[in-house]
């Protein structure tokens, strides 16, 4: 039996342009960070039968791989020649449309996976590649690069998105004090609201790729608001940094209806008359996971005023490991 895991994320800047549609015209700049949750996957030879045996939130049990309807592990198997004679189990920390990057997630541990059993040597960039390609291309959905390359390279990270696709991937050098008040800052709490991250991004990238006058000029602000996030970081400005969350949240949920509604603009302001700097939804909006920035003063009382709204807080922490073997035998 092997097991590997790969880490889930969040994002602090430039969230969005990764989207072909904006870095085929303007390349793309994002910060991304990987969390200590996990999504596992143990995988195993079935020496006694040539069936398929895939388990994540349902079960399958195929004879062939075209009968396979979970899309990533078909595409996957198919592409690794694996026609039967395999178990493969899917365990997620967190539930999906949470707006963490589960799909690409799972993308990344399951080619890790299969590569472990294949005996094949990737490079991290070429797992990234591959991970983000199925998704984006084979699979046509509406998605960017960032999920795939956190979870592969794990810690806090920016990605550097060419015009022609290239991502080049750097290390945001934050000394120890302020990636600690960073981890204390933030503050995560779920909206009990799951969302289909592919409609909404596929608006989202449509109105892009039309070269929309608007989603324009947005999503050059949002690129430009996570170069000054950058510049706060690494001067240890962690409340400048809060403040540029609110304001790549009132710019981002303007691009889409789809990305906020009423019950999640309450909750943001809200949140904002309680002490948060800034904050935002995780992901493509709609639901899943709130982000918010608060100065340390304002940590116990904020955390009563969430409970008194029925919010569950994660516990968390940075992962620097990225996708990883963690048992072979």
């Amino acid at each position: 039996m092997i097991i590997v895991r790969a880490p889930l994320r969040i994002t602090l800047g430039g969230g969005g342009t990764d989207l072909p549609g904006w870095y085929k015209e303007n390349g793309g700049f994002l910060i991304s960070a990987a969390i200590n949750k996990y999504i596992y996957l143990t995988g195993s030879r079935r020496d006694f039968d040539n069936k398929l045996w895939l388990s994540y939130s349902q079960v399958e049990i195929c004879d062939s791989v075209d009968q396979v309807k979970h899309e990533i592990f078909a595409q996957c198997l198919e592409k690794y020649d694996i026609s039967g004679g395999i178990e493969i189990h899917s365990i997620s920390e967190l539930p999906g449309g949470s707006g963490l990057g589960s799909s690409g997630t799972f993308t990344v541990s399951l080619l890790r996976l299969l590569n472990i059993m294949q005996r094949r040597d990737m490079t991290m960039k070429e797992l990234a590649e591959l991970a983000a390609s199925i998704e984006m291309v084979e699979l046509g959905r509406s998605c960017g690069k960032q999920d795939q390359y956190i979870a592969v390279y794990g810690g806090v990270i920016t990605l550097e998105i060419s015009k022609n696709g290239d991502v080049n991937v750097e290390v945001l050098d934050l000394d120890s004090i302020t990636l600690e008040s960073l981890k204390h800052n933030l503050l995560l709490y779920h909206t009990g609201v799951s969302r289909d991250a592919n409609r909404i991004l596929s608006e989202q990238n449509d109105s892009l790729r039309r070269k929309e006058l608007s989603s324009t000029v947005d999503m050059k602000r949002i690129q430009e608001i996570g170069y000054k996030s950058k510049e706060e970081l690494l001067s240890g400005n962690l409340d400048e940094f809060g403040k540029l969350l609110d304001e790549h949240w009132e710019v981002k949920k303007s691009m889409s209806k789809k990305m906020s509604n009423q019950d999640i603009d309450n909750l943001y302001y809200y949140a904002k008359e309680c002490g948060a700097l800034g904050g935002k939804v995780m992901g493509a909006g709609g639901g899943g996971y709130f982000m918010f920035y608060v100065p340390p003063a304002l940590h116990l009382s904020f955390r009563k005023k969430m409970v008194g709204k029925g919010l569950f807080e994660l516990n968390w922490d940075f992962d620097f490991e990225g996708v990883t073997k963690i048992f072979s035998g």
